[in-house]
């Protein structure tokens, strides 16, 4: 028989069926692309963080974010598709890099749970009476603006802090059941909304906002989660030697 012979080809490989050796080999060679790419969106990000600044508010434009990281127009819409892109990127670098490992640092401070929950609600509250400064302003109104036009987005950048709040609350709803129909998820989020609200008011200035201090705040999360608590008046009150149950 004439003509040529058919060449076959291998077939390819899905994820799964890679072996490990060529897995690792393929990753380490992909490890220094990865890098400059993560230094160069984090050098966007940086530029972007001394803008609002500077401005106090997100007018400024992508040249004026190229211009201030020293790098090209191309090299931004590599990593972003937009303007708004770049300001999801600050808000969920902001959560993760700064806001999340604060509180988790004065969480870890404790070690039983429902004093480990009101760690958080308070480092919350005082995080915005230490964060008033104009990037925290621009975020706070960038953030409620997400929440009608890119509410997926914004759930991405504030997942840290929620899945650290969920983790709280799971350790105290172990030995303190939480009030029917609750579930830690939801009692999560129901306390996640309760306390950015507050601390959204105190950053933007809400008239009475400040007034609110962040013990009505944590009483008014407990009691809602089915807690008894003790307030400040009866921990004063309690006698000297004698431990008060709850925190």
């Amino acid at each position: 028989m004439g003509g040529r012979r058919a060449v076959k080809t291998a077939p390819e490989l899905g994820d799964d069926d890679i072996p490990a050796w060529q897995r690792q080999s393929m990753d380490r060679s992909l490890r220094p692309a990865r890098a400059r790419a993560h230094a160069r969106s984090d050098r966007f990000v940086a530029a972007a963080t001394r803008l609002l600044e500077e401005k106090g508010t997100t007018d400024f434009t992508v040249q004026d974010v190229v211009e201030r990281s020293r790098m090209s127009i191309r090299t931004f819409y590599k990593y972003f598709e937009s303007k708004e892109d770049l300001l999801v990127a600050v808000s969920e670098t902001v959560v993760a890099r700064e806001a999340v490992p604060r509180l988790r640092e004065r969480v870890e401070k404790f070690k039983e749970p429902l004093q480990r929950l009101r760690a958080y609600v308070d480092g919350l509250v005082e995080l915005s009476a230490n964060t008033t400064g104009p990037v925290a302003r621009t975020l706070t109104s960038y953030q409620n603006r997400l929440a009608e036009s890119r509410p997926a987005d914004l759930a991405r950048a504030m997942k840290p802090q929620l899945d650290l709040l969920i983790e709280l609350v799971e350790e105290v709803a172990r030995t303190r059941p939480l009030a029917r129909p609750l579930t830690v998820e939801t009692a999560a989020r129901l306390t996640h909304y309760t306390v950015l609200a507050a601390v959204h008011g105190r950053v933007l200035g809400s008239e009475g906002a400040s007034d609110i201090p962040a013990e009505a705040i944590w009483q008014y999360c407990a009691s809602g989660m089915g807690w008894t608590v003790a307030t400040a008046r009866t921990r004063a009150a309690a006698p000297t030697g004698k431990k008060k149950k709850g925190s």
